[in-house]
């Protein structure tokens, strides 16, 4: 059941993406790694590379924990000029220091690498911020031409907040404003990603303002505003503050998504990567000595709509250049496949395993129904509702472990995961069939 053409680490739990950055030719991506074990704890930074982002070549663990601290979500950038003083072209991570032991706290502190990202040395003053929180963390850094500095968003997790930060050389860091989570859905703020994109058929560049809610949230829990940022503020598009956030994934499974924000490609779009898991019932999946696998690298625009903005997400091509096309008059498909759904009205696609798993793709009309039935681990049962806009043609790219479904306006995504195994998997077409609910 490991996945063919999605990152996962060859062993233990793997959670969110960390520290994207490309440097000297390779994309690096760190994450949320457990050296020890296939359940969450002893949070250390795992690390893989990549040349073309499709094929990942997993290294040893970067940042490990210490004896008084977990190393929780964070940053990396490439530092050109040595502003931190470490030399030119080292990496600097900016990331979260957890308390291991005792009273909560959590804190902003540096590493450096002065040889590819292969081997880290912890910054001998940390922490470089540190507010006195128990729930402080995740800072997502940049570096922001306009005002030639690093720019940190960071969130106050239990306050629905997060605070922006500056600096000129990565160890001291001024506040400058707070974006809010006025009617935000959900509680508990973590991995904010603030970034710049381009609006799809035009000149204009907008900001997207990105957070996951760990508890309570639409979809997966991440949700978006559209806005402008002038370096000090980020200012959310709409009357007041009052905007309304949009998900980004209606799946359960596409969280702590961050970006690497350069290079970009030719449409000047850049590329993130999400964790296919969930906090809520991660923990409860049966064992098999590895845990959690990554999303397929998508790029990032901006599309205007009737009501402003919306983010738009299309699947990283070099990474499915060589999935299999399979047709929906198949019986059977291997685990490995990528599926055109037809510009239909009403349709059924089910696929199935000889144990009673089924993942189940119904649309009637403009609702798309996405089902999860799992009778050895019944916590999976769920169904997903999309309002479909339109006729999209949906493309379902299914891998051992995870579905992602992505239409051709890239407005709509859904991920999920899923437990079925075996080599050949069933698949039924139905065009006009209502399917149970």
């Amino acid at each position: 059941m490991r996945p063919q053409y999605h990152y996962a680490a060859a062993a233990n739990w793997l959670s969110d993406p960390n520290g994207l950055v490309f440097h000297q030719g390779e994309w690096h991506l760190f994450y949320q790694y457990n050296p020890h074990g296939e359940d969450w704890g002893h949070m250390s930074w795992g690390h893989a590379v990549s040349r073309d982002l499709a094929q990942w070549t997993e290294l040893p663990v970067a940042i490990a924990e210490t004896a008084d601290d977990m190393i929780f979500s964070g940053s990396a950038v490439s530092d050109p000029a040595g502003a931190a003083g470490f030399g030119r072209n080292a990496l600097v991570a900016l990331y979260t220091a957890s308390a291991a032991h005792g009273p909560a706290r959590q804190e902003q502190s540096l590493a450096w690498s002065t040889d590819r990202g292969r081997t880290w040395q912890q910054f001998t003053r940390n922490p470089v911020i540190d507010r006195g929180l128990s729930d402080f963390r995740d800072p997502n850094v940049f570096w922001h031409e306009p005002t030639s500095r690093w720019i940190m968003v960071v969130a106050l997790s239990a306050d629905n907040r997060a605070l922006v930060y500056a600096s000129h050389d990565l160890r001291h860091w001024d506040e400058l404003s707070v974006i809010h989570g006025a009617g935000a859905p959900g509680r508990v703020w973590e991995c904010p990603l603030l970034i710049e994109l381009p609006v799809e058929g035009t000149d204009e560049r907008r900001w997207l303002f990105k957070v996951d809610v760990l508890h309570e949230g639409p979809g997966s829990g991440a949700v978006y505003q559209t806005g402008t940022f002038d370096g000090i503020r980020f200012h959310p598009d709409g009357p007041g503050l009052e905007q309304r956030w949009l998900v980004a994934d209606h799946g359960r499974d596409f969280y702590a998504a961050v970006a690497w924000h350069e290079p970009r490609d030719a449409k000047g779009r850049p590329a993130w990567i999400g964790w296919m898991g969930n906090h809520a019932y991660q923990g409860q999946l049966p064992r098999q000595g590895w845990r959690g696998a990554m999303s397929l690298p998508r790029r990032l625009s901006l599309i205007r709509v009737a009501a402003g903005y919306a983010l738009r997400q299309e699947v990283e091509t070099a990474a499915v250049s060589e999935v299999q096309a399979v047709s929906l008059d198949q019986t059977e498909i291997c685990q490995a496949a990528n599926l055109i759904l037809p510009r239909l009205d009403n349709f059924v696609v089910a696929i199935g395993d000889a144990d009673g798993r089924l993942l189940q793709l119904e649309r009637r009309g403009q609702k798309l129904f996405v089902l999860r039935r799992d009778p050895a681990s019944p916590f999976l049962d769920t169904v997903c509702k999309l309002a479909i806009f339109g006729s999209p043609t949906f493309t379902l790219w299914l891998d051992g472990g995870s579905l992602e479904l992505l239409d051709d306006t890239g407005q709509l995504a859904l991920t999920l995961q899923h437990r079925l195994t075996g080599e050949h998997l069933t698949l039924r077409f139905e065009q006009g069939a209502e399917a149970p609910r």
